[in-house]
């Protein structure tokens, strides 16, 4: 998801989910993506969203469960101690290609919850697998960068962080809530659109199975 500031072409503008955006129904997206409620990314159904933790093999993975609204943080290169102790001291949902990382105490025990992510699968693949197993919606997107959720900015908050050609040919922005970027409806949405509709659409398709004992879905 583009942002201002990111180096990005201001004629290609930068990512915001598009207005009127539709929730999932029966775990598929529905044509035209899902924008963020005015207020931000609050959570929807009364029901408190999961937040993710995603190993050194699924920063993909991690962007586009942003793009379907979950907050996924991404640590490169972190060592898998490190990884399984970071997943319980901020309560994410520790999600591993390592079918080792699964037999660590922590996860046995369930006191780290956690999912296999089988291999072999294309990050919107992988998204609409977590999707799946868990029995999650697609909900308001995120911020595709940092996972902060998405607020709906006035035109004139955001004028000065924007390029001129960007603020002349939008309306509509939002701001994240955690790192502060300003996003747009621009021209890289449709490839957006497309990848949280190939996860949902993946969420409802029967994936491959994991390794015996390489699973641990969290309640």
């Amino acid at each position: 998801m583009g942002e201002a500031g990111d180096g990005a072409d201001p004629a290609e503008g930068g990512a915001a989910p598009a207005q009127g955006g539709a929730a999932a129904q029966g775990g598929v997206a529905a044509q035209g993506g899902a924008a963020p409620v005015q207020g931000g990314a609050a959570a929807q159904g009364g029901a408190a969203a999961p937040s993710f933790l995603c190993d050194a093999m699924l920063g993909g993975l991690s962007r586009w469960l942003r793009g379907a609204g979950y907050d996924a943080m991404f640590e490169h290169g972190i060592d898998d101690g490190d990884l399984v102790r970071l997943a319980h001291q901020t309560g994410r949902v520790l999600l591993s290609s390592d079918a080792g990382v699964f037999e660590r105490r922590s996860l046995r025990t369930a006191a780290v919850r956690g999912l296999y992510v089988p291999r072999g699968l294309r990050p919107t693949e992988q998204a609409g697998f977590v999707l799946r197993e868990l029995g999650l919606p697609v909900r308001d997107p995120r911020c595709m960068a940092c996972g902060g959720a998405l607020t709906m900015a006035p035109k004139d908050a955001v004028r000065d962080a924007v390029p001129a050609m960007v603020a002349d040919r939008h309306d509509e922005f939002w701001r994240c809530d955690r790192c502060g970027k300003v996003l747009w409806k621009g021209s890289h949405w449709n490839g957006i659109v497309a990848g949280v509709a190939a996860a949902a659409g993946a969420a409802t398709a029967e994936g491959p199975a994991p390794p015996p004992g390489g699973r641990k879905p969290a309640p």
